[in-house]
């Protein structure tokens, strides 16, 4: 079995399932991504970027050694799937024009490459029917996915959600949206017709079909994971994992085992095989810290919707003032906070504080209505949804409410620094990784094949320019109160660094305290140790000053 393990540089690993002896296989000084095994043999093709600036090349290991199959450092290269046969990979590659995405055929061998379908904006590469043609995914944004096949359309009347698409000897299955909720479906090419096979009332997030037709599913209860596992078309019964989030599913060549990537709300990654019937943990990841789990809560927002999330507290009595806390923002928007394991929320709880992790309108997991609830004109509603969090927050036992931080990446950065614009007087300080400070700069600095998948969320930076002022915190931070702490990589290819920059120099010339931390060799994330070990560094001595 191949597996990605490592603290932020993951390599690719091997695992003998009779010994339990495991093989570090690849030695980069990246981080390994997308994993890919051949059919058949052993070879896996795989990606890696340089310090995160995701224009990712392909790899091959074969017989214990590592070569470049793609050497094109300013292209990006989406692995797809292998051929049947083995002598191809399919990729989406943006190498005639940096905002759009090709469909390539690329023969192993040889390294010749075959350009298959010329794309538009951001897209996905997939797997070969048994005629012979080629699945391609056109990305328009969160809600709307366009397949190909062969080149052609598959028909559809409007907006779909489609992702894990493959062939399954007869045709394709994915999931695809249904009735709001992503479902397990089949598709027919030609006639756009959808075809529910399974359709749970919540949202399926991963499948996997066995050679003997053993069926696996992953759905999503309420930031919980579900996984059933049975005769396709038959009963399945439910896998009793832990609570938790499996994040990954593969079936041996046999069809005899899956393979399942898990981890808890308070435990860190396992690896469990189950066949037959019993479920066995054969990779386990040790942590050095206290674990806390956290527990999932719900409270009510301006206008009734309800919101859930995440919590915990520190263990034993509170401080006499009560717990300061930290109410994190996951970023996307379209994303959730999960029940898995998370180090750094880990590390906030064993340093004494409080954390609360929303589930704010525009999260994926509760259906399509709730992951549009954000768009557009609606996007400060989340902010508010935000503001009810803090009001349920800090009415709870032992909790100080006048030591509240505010936090988040990404795009749970631009909620950071919205909300410390919109409700200034509800948050002692504020850190904000790569957040977005301004959406007409944001849409201006962006990697070009992301422009107009962006677009179609946060809205046009011309039609909606009055929109974009009034939503864009940078244009509001007279009303800041509050510390902060920024961290950018300067190779973030999604949000520029340029917004930090702005971001900053805005807040220092209204003479408020304001951090600023700067990578050098980072994108949109800090991934190798010494990155992160000081990323979260100044966040402990941040809070230890401020909160």
């Amino acid at each position: 079995m191949f597996f990605l393990r490592g603290a932020g540089q993951q390599q690719i690993w091997a695992l003998d399932l009779v010994t339990r002896e495991a093989v570090q296989l690849t030695s980069h000084d990246e981080r390994v991504g997308t994993l890919r095994r051949a059919p058949g043999d052993d070879r896996v093709s795989y990606t890696i970027d340089a310090g995160g600036d995701e224009r990712h090349q392909v790899w091959l290991l074969e017989d214990g050694a590592s070569r470049a199959l793609t050497s094109h450092p300013a292209v990006v290269h989406g692995l797809g799937a292998w051929s049947p046969d083995g002598t191809r990979l399919s990729l989406a590659v943006n190498d005639r024009d940096a905002a759009h995405f090709d469909l390539v055929a690329l023969e192993v061998a040889t390294g010749a490459r075959e350009r298959v379908q010329e794309g538009v904006h951001e897209a996905v590469a997939g797997g070969w029917s048994a005629d012979g043609r080629l699945l391609f995914v056109q990305d328009r944004n969160s809600g709307d996915q366009r397949p190909f096949v062969g080149g052609v359309a598959v028909p559809r009347t409007g907006p779909l959600r489609a992702t894990s698409l493959r062939w399954d000897g007869t045709g394709l299955l994915g999931l695809i949206e249904h009735a709001g909720w992503m479902a397990l479906c089949r598709l027919d090419p030609a006639t756009g017709a959808v075809e529910p096979e399974y359709a749970p009332e919540a949202e399926l997030e991963a499948w996997a079909l066995s050679a003997t037709g053993l069926l696996a599913t992953v759905e999503n209860d309420r930031g919980f994971t579900v996984l059933r596992v049975g005769q396709r078309g038959g009963e399945r019964a439910v896998v009793a994992l832990p609570p938790g989030v499996v994040s990954e599913v593969t079936w041996s060549a046999d069809g005899g085992r899956v393979a399942i990537a898990w981890s808890g709300p308070g435990e860190p990654s396992r690896v469990f095989v189950w066949e037959a019937g019993r479920l066995e943990c054969v990779v386990e990841v040790p942590c050095a810290l206290p674990l806390t789990a956290f527990g999932l809560v719900q409270w009510s927002s301006f206008d009734g919707a309800t919101i859930p999330g995440w919590y915990a507290v520190p263990p034993g009595p509170a401080p006499a003032a009560g717990w300061p806390s930290v109410v994190w923002v996951h970023g996307g928007p379209a994303s959730q906070s999960r029940a898995n394991f998370r180090p750094d929320m880990q590390a906030l709880v064993a340093q004494g504080y409080a954390v609360l992790m929303p589930n704010v309108r525009g999260s994926t997991g509760y259906g399509r209505a709730w992951m549009d609830a954000d768009d557009v004109e609606r996007r400060l509603d989340s902010v508010r949804d935000l503001a009810a969090g803090h009001a349920w927050l800090v009415a709870q036992p032992g909790i100080d409410p006048a030591r509240v931080a505010v936090m988040g990446q990404s795009y749970g950065g631009y909620m950071v620094l919205a909300a410390i614009t919109e409700n200034p007087e509800l948050w002692r300080c504020a850190i904000d990784f790569y957040g977005i400070g301004d959406f007409v700069t944001l849409l201006d600095t962006t990697s070009a094949y992301r422009r107009a998948h962006r677009a179609t969320e946060y809205g046009d930076p011309v039609r909606h320019r009055a929109l974009f002022d009034r939503i864009s915190p940078l244009r509001h931070f007279d009303r800041v109160r509050c510390p902060v702490l920024a961290l950018h990589g300067q190779r973030d290819p999604r949000v520029g660094f340029s917004e930090s920059e702005a971001v900053v120099a805005a807040l220092r010339a209204r003479g408020l305290p304001v951090e600023f931390e700067v990578f050098d060799y980072a994108g949109h994330g800090f991934l190798r140790a010494a990155d992160r070990a000081r990323a979260y560094g100044a966040v402990g001595r941040f809070l230890a000053e401020h909160l």
